[in-house]
């Protein structure tokens, strides 16, 4: 025999002695393993609709007087406080207004008191009178005087008491006057005001629609503001969803700079339906301790309009290798892996769409697992 022919028997009887010894390895010990059975459960019927986070209240703040606008002081994004000053207008005409009117009323303040001293004067002129006129009556009663003289004094007194009379007019007259002149400083100190355009609440500016120099006139948009302190997102929901969402509905909303959806309330829905969109605002409070939002934030918002059974398999049996999704199914002893189709998850569930049927155990606990291993259930 030649070497190389004793070189390949020698190998041959190797091979077949590994072979031989691998057929005879005995196999892994089961890997322990949690399951669960795809069942149908009563899952909600969720309408998704898309909206833009808003403030609960919009403001546009417009000019109430004719001036040129001499001071803009916020831009888009400021934050900005209750009363503070946003723009100022030109209004040296209003201002001089204001002192005329101020004028107006310390003059009519100094007549008052001028009406003041002569009503008092008068008062005291009548006091005298009455007394004289009293004196002479009872010496006319006497015969000591004659009537021409009482007759004289009478008329004196009578005179006096129609100028207190007439002094208590003027008085009231000056006191009306500067009711009027304190209201024209009021009205006068108003336009003034107008002026100056406050913040008539905490929150961000949304827009900036005039720059200095600009002539403004009553009704001109000078600024847009929002309040950011209380948020809510504006959904368009489509015309046949009209009859399954109502006012006080519970609502599930998913921005992105937010880690978990937000549990919301439907809190207003705007009855008219747009013409072109043939869709309805809904409008959904969030929830005031959210930190990180801002208007603008593009939400999704879910309404539950439902509910159906679909068949569900729990979140911890399925992974995922790059797109496709996959299930172990415990056939007999035996660990299957199963490509399967998800629909929507909610709560420890997930919907299985296509690939399981209703029934077939699941391996909850998917980690070590390989298909075709030998699996031993948990009780």
């Amino acid at each position: 025999m030649t070497r190389s022919a004793v070189v390949f028997l020698a190998a041959a009887l190797a091979a077949c002695g590994s072979a031989e010894a691998k057929h005879h390895a005995p196999e892994p010990a089961p890997v322990a393993v949690s399951v669960a059975t795809a069942h149908p459960e009563p899952l909600d019927e969720l309408y998704r609709a898309s909206g833009s986070v808003r403030g609960k209240s919009t403001a546009v703040l417009a000019s109430k007087a004719i001036g040129y606008v001499r001071d803009v002081k916020v831009r888009p994004g400021d934050r900005i406080a209750p009363g503070q000053v946003l723009a100022v207008l030109e209004a040296n005409d209003v201002a001089a207004g204001v002192r005329r009117a101020n004028a107006g009323l310390d003059q009519a303040t100094q007549s008052k008191n001028e009406a003041q001293a002569a009503l008092e004067a008068a008062r005291v002129a009548a006091a005298i009178a009455k007394t004289t006129r009293d004196r002479v009556a009872r010496l006319a009663a006497d015969g000591s005087l004659p009537q021409q003289q009482l007759d004289d004094a009478e008329a004196q007194w009578r005179a006096a008491v129609a100028q207190e009379h007439a002094a208590e007019a003027r008085l009231r007259s000056a006191s009306a006057r500067i009711s009027q002149a304190g209201a024209e400083v009021g009205e006068a100190q108003a336009m003034l005001d107008y002026a100056k355009i406050v913040a008539p609440f905490a929150g961000r500016v949304i827009e900036r629609r005039v720059d200095p120099g600009t002539l403004a006139s009553p009704g001109t948009t000078l600024l847009v503001v929002e309040e950011d302190a209380r948020l809510r997102v504006e959904a368009a929901v489509v015309e046949s969803r009209s009859a399954a969402i109502a006012v006080g509905d519970d609502a599930t909303v998913a921005i992105d700079v937010v880690a978990q959806p937000l549990q919301a309330k439907v809190s207003e829905i705007v009855p008219s339906v747009d013409a072109v969109s043939r869709a309805f605002v809904v409008k959904v409070d969030l929830p005031a301790d959210t930190a990180g939002l801002r208007p603008g934030m593009f939400a999704r918002v879910a309404f539950k309009v439902g509910t159906r059974e679909r068949l569900v398999v729990p979140r911890s049996a399925v992974t995922s290798l790059g797109a496709l999704d996959r299930v172990f199914v415990v056939d007999a002893d035996r660990a299957r892996l199963r490509m399967v189709t998800l629909g929507e998850a909610q709560g420890e569930w997930l919907e299985v769409l296509s690939g399981l049927a209703a029934g077939e155990r699941v391996v909850t606990t998917p980690a070590g697992v390989a298909d075709g291993a030998r699996v031993e259930a948990k009780p």
